[in-house]
């Protein structure tokens, strides 16, 4: 073997092996981000939950939003459904929830979710 087909199998595993990298590193920023979605869906979930849960006439039973964690950010909104009266009053439940990993959006925008409730 000469030293020319030495420099030019070195070229070629140089190649693959960044070529590995990269697919390496994608697939671990889309763990990371599939993590991110995750954590965003429960606690929207838990959010919801909460807000079918609670009757219509306690204080929580409104609009809000918080922090349940670092670079989470949780939303909600109780809105009445139509022209109905009491005790047959609808209302739809949305919360909307996004997960940042290391300051920046990941995925979607955020996990929205949204459900009818009846008082």
């Amino acid at each position: 073997m000469t030293l020319m087909e030495v420099l030019i199998a070195i070229a070629f595993i140089a190649i693959a092996l960044l070529a590995l990298l990269a697919m390496l590193s994608n697939g671990y920023n889309s763990v990371a981000a599939g993590g991110s979605v995750s954590k965003a869906t429960d606690y929207a979930r838990q959010e919801m939950e909460f807000l079918k849960s609670v009757p219509v006439t306690d204080a929580r039973f409104a609009n809000g939003n918080d922090t349940p964690e670092a670079r989470v950010t949780r939303s909600w909104t109780v809105a009445p459904v139509g022209a109905t009266v009491t005790p047959n009053r609808l209302w739809r439940l949305t919360v909307t929830t996004i997960a940042s990993q290391t300051g920046q959006a990941v995925g979607s925008p955020g996990i929205s979710l949204e459900t009818m409730r009846a008082e």
